[in-house]
């Protein structure tokens, strides 16, 4: 069976490759989009900038026209100066045009227009000599209209051939774009599709892997109970069949000691009866849990007064106190309480809570037992000035054959167990309260006897199962 530790690190593996995995993949995607993002802004302004030039040609060129036919006809300086400024903008912007890069045709269109420019111009740099020498504008005009307007129309054609030409390669740019961009989004729809099928094939992985380890918990968990449940048959067989020969053993004990003539053999008598008692103690207990593992075991509760059940523990625990130099006080603090109880069950949590309590308690210490009235039930208390229990004990002292091994006391880790079977059977509650080193405080509630379950039958209850 693999390890936690073997299982968390290829988990831990296989998902920081899907990770890694979908950062390269998001970090293509955001390079692959910044790079078309930007080649197309970059090819989008080169347009727009040549196209912004042959615009301004194309105002240059109307300002030529417009600014030498007004000199023509007025003769003015003023316009002549402003028809030579319009001229160097127009060369400017067919140099401007020149630089870019340009396809073979728009280079040869830029080439037409500059040509046509330059015979444009020569020809009105000749009516401008004329105009100079001569004061007679009808016959300028004439040349302007016979000679100039063809040359006008030729650069006017050739600037509308330009821009159609621009406007047909910025359609066509418009059109890569779109294709790039479909294929950029084909690209990423195939990459998101192949990160799919890798964290489909790692979570199909993992998840393999986690169904065999479910199973092979769930066998191990079913052959525990299996295990669990064959120990308490047989341990109920047992203890069950050890009644029988115990009692034999103990009947033969007393008729030996109470016939024996010898003081000696009257004690090894006398000593086959104690421990014979303190066997069939422990058989009792292992029949208790047995049946409390099988949802059998049942209480006959009956009324129960509280004074009677102190007054029978100071008779069995006092003595014991005083031989191990321990104080045992107890009291009721609400007096006349009677409960709803198998009397000697609640003994027997008793004994359990008390014996535990002066086992514990070093001597000139303290083991008090009180009961108070909670709302419908008696709340009983066994306080002790003993070492206490670790915080980390306390959810699992009530478990079976749960036992503190740190402190040097020997036991079955039975007795907590049955104790709380036996007050959950009576439909009460148990819990410990402890700090290391202020003792322990253990508490269980009984119900109360109306006055008409006084007088009803006793009936039986049974107990709840508790989880192995």
């Amino acid at each position: 069976m693999p390890t936690r530790a073997r299982f968390e690190a290829t988990a831990t593996m296989g998902y920081a490759i899907l990770t890694v995995l979908l950062a390269v993949g998001m970090a293509f995607s955001i390079r692959r989009l910044s790079s078309v993002a930007d080649a197309q802004i970059a090819r989008l302004r080169a347009k727009e900038q040549s196209i912004a030039l042959v615009e301004r040609l194309r105002w240059s060129s109307e300002l030529v026209v417009s600014q030498g036919r007004g000199y023509l006809l007025s003769g003015e300086r003023e316009l002549l100066t402003e028809t030579h400024d319009s001229r160097a903008r127009l060369y400017e912007n067919v140099r401007a045009l020149r630089e870019l890069p340009l396809s073979p045709a728009s280079r040869r269109l830029v080439e037409d227009i500059d040509q046509a420019a330059r015979d444009f111009i020569r020809l009105q740099e000749e009516l401008f000599v004329a105009r100079q020498r001569s004061e007679d504008t009808s016959s300028l005009v004439r040349r302007f209209d016979t000679e100039l307007r063809p040359l006008r129309r030729e650069l006017e054609l050739y600037l509308g051939r330009l821009v159609h030409h621009k406007e047909a390669v910025l359609k066509d740019h418009y059109e890569r774009a779109r294709m790039d961009r479909v294929r950029l989004e084909q690209r990423l729809y195939g990459l998101l599709g192949l990160l799919l099928l890798a964290g489909l094939g790692v979570a199909r992985y993992f998840t393999k892997r986690v169904g065999r380890s479910y199973d092979q918990v769930r066998e191990a968990r079913e052959a525990a109970r299996k295990a669990l449940a064959a120990r308490d048959e047989l341990m109920g067989i047992v203890a069950h069949d050890l009644r029988n020969p115990l009692g034999a053993i103990m009947i033969k004990a007393a008729m030996l000691r109470k016939g024996a003539e010898s003081e000696k053999i009257r004690q090894h008598a006398a000593s086959i009866e104690n421990v014979t008692r303190r066997m069939e103690q422990l058989i009792k207990s292992m029949l208790d849990v047995a049946t409390m593992e099988a949802s059998t075991f049942s209480v006959t509760p009956a009324p129960c007064a509280v004074e009677d059940l102190l007054r029978e523990t100071l008779e069995m625990f006092g003595p014991l106190a005083e031989s191990r130099q321990v104080r045992f006080e107890q009291g009721a603090k609400a007096p006349g309480l009677v409960i709803h109880a198998e009397r000697e069950r609640v003994l027997q949590v008793l004994s359990n809570l008390l014996g535990n309590a002066l086992k514990f308690t070093p001597q000139g210490g303290q083991v008090t037992l009180s009961v108070d009235r909670e709302g419908a039930a008696a709340r009983f208390s066994v306080a002790d000035t003993g070492p206490g229990i670790p915080r980390e004990n306390l959810p699992s002292i009530f478990e079976r054959f749960w036992k503190d091994e740190t402190r040097g006391k020997k036991g079955t880790g039975l007795g907590l167990y049955i104790a709380r079977g036996i007050v959950d059977a009576h439909g009460g509650r148990i819990w410990v309260e402890s700090e290391i080193g202020h003792g322990a405080r253990f508490y269980f509630t009984i119900p109360l006897a109306e006055p008409v379950a006084q007088e009803a039958p006793a009936a039986e209850m049974r107990a709840p199962l508790h989880p192995a």
